[in-house]
């Protein structure tokens, strides 16, 4: 793959936070911050559906038009019993995702039952994910195979790119918003700080985007002036268009 890239992406994509996420939207419009990576949520916390939700459906199809990607995020976005897997990954959850671990607290065959429920949900509205991000970007190393077993092209963890089909793995420095606690966004913040000084090394780098809080937060202004400085230099890419690369 020649050339260096950005890869924007908004987590969280749901009814509720339609209004948020189009203000996001209409924010990278106007850096130029396009295409970029929706991750979409079918059920979300109040159980409303996508396609309840007309003016989030045109918005997304608007968007697949545009050039941008859907990824499927989750099903329902919320934990469903007690964090299952090693303790540094539930630890992770419980002190970063709490509620939101959705995929730390199912089994296999639910597992794949959500993963098959959502991509329907999708499908129905037109879309066709290729590729998964579990909420938190937390799963057990069992999603994998079955991801691969589903026919996903991808999956997308905190650092790196999964490709399913070949098996190997892309890292990659990010930054971004969480539309959490001053105290999260603070770690989010010097994190992602730590994470750049290895972006002049790397071709690709990632900024993620939460929906949440996002037009009256000084955290999200901060990151939108990185994601500046990194389209003058980059760019906006999908996944997608990094694996067919």
């Amino acid at each position: 793959m020649a050339g260096r890239w950005v890869v924007v992406s908004i987590h969280d994509v749901a009814p509720a936070l339609t209004d948020e996420v189009r203000w996001l939207l209409d924010v990278l419009d106007a850096m130029e911050a396009r295409p970029r990576v929706l991750k979409v949520i079918p059920r979300s916390a109040d159980d409303a559906r996508l396609r309840d939700a007309p003016r989030l459906v045109r918005l997304l199809r608007d968007e697949r038009l545009a050039g941008s990607e859907i990824v499927l995020h989750g099903y329902t976005h919320r934990a469903s019993g007690a964090l299952r897997g090693a303790w540094p990954t539930r630890l992770r959850g419980r002190l970063f995702a709490g509620a939101a671990a959705e995929f730390l607290t199912l089994d296999r065959r639910e597992m794949r039952r959500r993963l098959e429920a959502g991509r329907e949900d999708l499908r129905d509205l037109g879309a066709e994910p290729r590729g998964f991000c579990a909420p938190g970007w937390l799963a057990p190393a069992a999603i994998r195979p079955i991801l691969r077993h589903l026919d996903f092209r991808y999956y997308v963890g905190m650092n790196t790119l999964h490709d399913l089909r070949t098996g190997r793995s892309r890292w990659m420095p990010w930054v971004g918003y969480m539309g959490a606690d001053p105290w999260q966004e603070r770690l989010v913040r010097l994190a992602g700080a730590a994470q750049l000084t290895a972006a002049p090394f790397s071709p690709v780098v990632k900024v993620f985007l939460h929906p949440q809080h996002a037009s009256r937060s000084d955290d999200l202004r901060r990151t939108l002036r990185v994601l500046g400085q990194l389209v003058r230099h980059r760019k906006p890419t999908t996944y997608g268009q990094l694996l067919d690369c």
